[in-house]
């Protein structure tokens, strides 16, 4: 039978207050002091293990010098109600940009800037006050952050019509009106192979009877809720300090593609937030004897892998990264390697099963940056900044706010950085991993040197910036130098409220305009020439829905790179690509780019094209994204002039071709009647 342990007050408990003698309390008090050291070595040997879990509010903070939290004041209910206030009424500004653009043709990027910053700067500038507690300073950031993705929707509240947008919506078309997946889809094979995103899409439709453009809203406003949550937590479990998470989600909404890609119904979008999702899962309490207890975070990785390749490969990175820092540093996880090799396993699997799509996909991304790579070292790249290649140059005023943001972020990471070295003794393996991420930030502004590598490094933001987040926000709340013989005012910046809120505004406007491009990208306009959104119009889509209701159902149409994606979504047509069909791109754009040849008939048979869309507007401007059709379209080299109407009219003069349609700027032909050899 188990013996009673004796409290110091000599009593036995359950049995009152019975006093005990001498001979009898010191055995109890041997007892209790060998109790004490077996729970103390046990603490020892749990303490070996490192975990995220935030500490006992008496011990210390492992992080990066150590860090400020703010006296808990009772919330000012009048602040929070006046920034709410303008945060509404910037995205109301947002929706009256998106109407008067549709209205009158002309698009107000500087209205379009303003009504951005009326939602983040009063926000951001009482989050980062006192006048908050920490938990109201998290949902003020986490409503900020879904204003910032309203102020994005209302632009076009009833349809997608960005380019990668129209592509994933390609894939939940094929979903619903096949109910199979992986359906092949020729304008991006690797799209159908992970649906991830649509499925669920697909799921909210089903469930609720909206329409798949209001389930895909849905999607959006879920993801971004996961994001911007396990972000901050993510960050509190690290730096011990909820306002250290908030500054560090400010700072991520400064990075180039939050505001813009990040708020679009596109694969990226979906898996990015799982990312964080499945670190903050696994961050949770866990066992260290079960391997059970790493499933949670294993089925979000299945949904990762499921979303999108190159973000799944990239969190099988992160993790790997940090189980090597916590060998580095003695300190290990529990369940960390299980979880990284399961990650890798699924990731593989994945991928091994998308092989013939992700293949050619990835072959030509990199074929595409080593090009310009080349190109740029021997002097012949055509890349101009703030530029587009129509000759549409971005206002001064954001091409300074651009660079000044860049400047703003490195002469802050840079101090941080070596404070992270000098204290990195105190950093565990957590903060080592976000350590060099930020670190690689300097590889994003560098990428804008050519089109291609700036679209890669790009899309990397959206883990840098996480690093950067944690790595600046810590050192912003340092209490100490970040030299440690330095003085306190010779090293550092004044660490004042206005001064933070200054540069995070100059960051944030400076990202975006780096992320979103030039201004007819922001939203509604007039028509222009192969500008994804701003191409999207009217005729387009009448000519889209004319081949919907009287072409047959997945024929071959070769047209140019918008009406490709609108004949695929709303006309149900195959559009015929490199990518997805092996077409030779440059004899094949002849159709439309060059003057009538002999050979064009001949083309049209080889590709076995059915009916050729041809948008006689392609002649009044230069491509304003580098292409007309796709890459490695006819002319060879650099274009200086757009297509002559002749080139894109002269199916009119070809025997065995038919007009079908014409609305006055798109003209279809039916080429099935050519005199193509074998052809019935």
């Amino acid at each position: 039978m188990t013996e009673p342990i004796y409290s110091l007050d000599g009593s036995i408990p359950g049995h009152g207050k019975r006093r005990v003698t001498g001979t009898q309390l010191e055995p109890a008090v041997a007892q209790l002091i060998d109790l004490s050291e077996r729970q103390s070595q046990h603490r020892r040997k749990a303490s070996n293990a490192e975990t995220l879990e935030l500490p006992p509010a008496n011990e210390l903070p492992r992080t990066i010098g150590s860090t400020k939290v703010a006296p808990q004041p009772r919330p000012r209910t009048a602040w929070i109600g006046a920034v709410l206030l303008l945060t509404a009424l910037g995205v109301l500004a947002q929706a009256w940009v998106g109407y008067q653009g549709r209205i009158t043709g002309s698009f107000s990027s500087s209205l379009w800037y303003l009504s951005l910053c009326l939602i983040y700067v009063p926000s951001a500038t009482l989050i980062m006050s006192r006048r908050l507690t920490e938990q109201a300073r998290i949902w003020l950031t986490l409503y900020m952050s879904l204003a910032l993705l309203a102020s994005e929707l209302v632009l076009y509240p009833t349809q997608f019509t960005y380019h990668d947008e129209l592509i994933n919506y390609r894939v939940l078309l094929s979903i619903e009106s096949s109910g199979h997946l992986f359906t092949p889809n020729s304008l991006l094979p690797a799209a159908s192979d992970y649906p991830g995103g649509e499925i669920a899409t697909s799921a909210i439709h089903q469930l609720t009877g909206l329409s798949l453009h209001s389930a895909g809203i849905v999607m959006l406003v879920a993801v971004r809720i996961v994001m911007t949550l396990a972000l901050i937590r993510i960050i509190q479990r690290i730096a011990k300090s909820a306002t250290v998470g908030c500054l560090a989600a400010l700072i991520y909404a400064t990075n180039p593609q939050y505001v813009f890609f990040n708020s679009q119904f596109a694969y990226q979008s979906f898996a990015l937030p799982l990312c964080f999702f499945c670190i903050y899962i696994f961050t949770l309490h866990r066992s260290p004897r079960r391997l059970v207890a790493v499933a949670p975070s294993a089925m979000v990785v299945v949904a990762v892998a499921a979303t999108h390749h190159l973000t799944s490969l990239a969190l099988v990175v992160v993790l790997s990264i940090w189980y090597l820092f916590t060998r580095i540093t003695g300190r290990p996880v529990a369940q960390l390697l299980p979880l990284a090799i399961l990650s890798m396993m699924i990731v593989a699997a994945r991928a091994w099963l998308a092989r013939s799509a992700i293949g050619p996909y990835i072959a030509e991304i990199a074929h595409n940056v080593i090009r310009n790579i080349v190109d740029l070292a021997n002097g012949e790249a055509n890349h101009r900044f703030f530029t587009d290649h129509a000759g549409d140059r971005t206002p001064a005023w954001q091409a300074a706010l651009a660079v000044a943001s860049v400047i703003i972020i490195i002469s802050t990471l840079l101090p941080a950085v070596w404070l992270a070295i000098i204290k990195h003794r105190l950093l565990n393996a957590a903060a080592l991993v976000l350590l060099t991420i930020a670190a690689i930030y300097p590889m994003i502004p560098a990428g804008h040197f050519t089109n291609v590598t700036g679209e890669v490094s790009d899309r990397a933001a959206g883990f840098v910036f996480v690093g950067i987040g944690y790595l600046v926000a810590t050192w912003w709340f340092r209490d100490v130098p970040f030299h440690r013989h330095a003085r306190t005012g010779r090293f550092t910046v004044a660490r004042n409220t206005w001064l933070l809120i200054l540069g995070l505004t100059v960051c944030f406007v400076g990202g975006t305009v780096s992320g979103s491009g030039p201004d007819w990208l922001h939203g509604p306009g007039g028509y222009l020439v192969s500008a994804d959104n701003r191409s999207v119009d009217q005729l387009a889509l009448q000519a889209a829905y004319w081949e919907g209701w009287n072409l047959p159902a997945n024929s071959r149409v070769y047209t140019d790179r918008i009406n490709s994606l609108l004949a695929t979504d709303y006309g149900n047509q195959h559009a015929l690509t490199s990518i997805g069909d092996g077409i030779n791109t440059q004899s094949l754009s002849t159709l439309l780019l060059s003057p009538p040849s002999p050979s064009d008939v001949s083309f049209a048979c080889q590709a076995n094209v059915e009916y050729l869309i041809a948008d006689k507007r392609l002649s009044s401007s230069l491509p304003h994204v580098s292409v007309y059709i796709e890459s490695g379209e006819y002319p060879p080299g650099v274009r200086t002039s757009p297509p002559a109407v002749s080139a894109l009219t002269k199916f009119d003069e070809i025997g065995g071709a038919q007009r079908i349609f014409d609305n006055g700027a798109l003209r279809i032909y039916d080429l099935r009647g050519l005199p193509c050899a074998g052809r019935k």
